[in-house]
């Protein structure tokens, strides 16, 4: 069987994801010069405009650190083209990462990062990080503005249950993801890593919440998440080192 690393990495995969990137980057910067345009055509100066741009770009580098991390880790097994496609788009880091996990799981491996992990698995996870995904502008194309107008009608008349549905929402889906690194190690000890990190990014992300709402600092609580990861991946060095 042919080693799948020949295709993530064959140059192909470079130029089909890089034209995709390409047409990407070239969307962005029509709409950051109609932006500009707009900008002036409603009186702001060009220097209160580079102010946002400069304020913006240093306050996306944090929230990006997880997306970071997540690309390496994506890279490591799914080769330098694809996950840097995916991460370019509409993907995000905590959806590529499960999506990769899903489609491991279906061929038996408890994650992509497992042995035994080949091209029929690697195919298989290209489709499930790309087509599982259109949900979304689909949603947006075809119901957003009706999910928003019923929403809206929701919280008005009922606002406990609509607060009970988005916290309930987020709550099983923060279970969905956390249940396995939960359980993992109790069939393979190996896994008892991934538990530490588990364990070790909660806290610190509660740590750095914590720490925001004493001290007022806003740029805190954009750290609680990319804080948690890297202190995670911190606390699952230690026990390895330990163990």
């Amino acid at each position: 069987m042919i080693d799948y690393h020949v295709i993530a990495n064959s140059p192909i995969m470079f130029i089909a994801c890089g034209i995709v990137i390409l047409y990407v980057l070239l969307q962005s910067v029509f709409f950051m010069r109609r932006a500009w345009k707009h900008g002036k055509e409603i009186g702001l100066t060009a220097g209160e405009m580079k102010s946002v741009i400069t304020g913006s770009a240093l306050f996306s580098i944090v929230p990006s650190i997880p997306i970071l991390i997540i690309l390496v880790m994506l890279m490591s097994v799914l080769g330098n083209y694809f996950p840097w496609l995916r991460l370019s788009v509409i993907g995000s880091s905590s959806y590529e990462n499960v999506a990769a996990n899903i489609a491991a799981r279906s061929f038996g491996l408890l994650s992509y990062t497992d042995e035994g992990y080949n091209a029929s698995i690697f195919i298989s996870t290209m489709w499930a990080m790309s087509i599982c995904i259109l949900y979304e502008p689909l949603l947006v194309i075809f119901g957003q503005k009706k999910l928003d107008k019923s929403m809206t009608a929701l919280k008005q008349k009922k606002p406990v249950i609509y607060n009970l549905l988005i916290d309930g929402i987020f709550i099983a889906m923060m279970g969905w993801f956390c249940a396995p690194y939960l359980t993992y190690w109790t069939e393979k000890p190996d896994q008892i890593l991934a538990l530490a990190a588990l364990l070790v990014a909660a806290a610190f992300a509660l740590l750095f919440n914590w720490l925001a709402k004493k001290t007022g600092k806003k740029f805190l609580l954009e750290l609680s998440f990319p804080g948690g990861m890297i202190f995670g991946m911190a606390g699952a060095y230690l026990v390895n080192l330990l163990r």
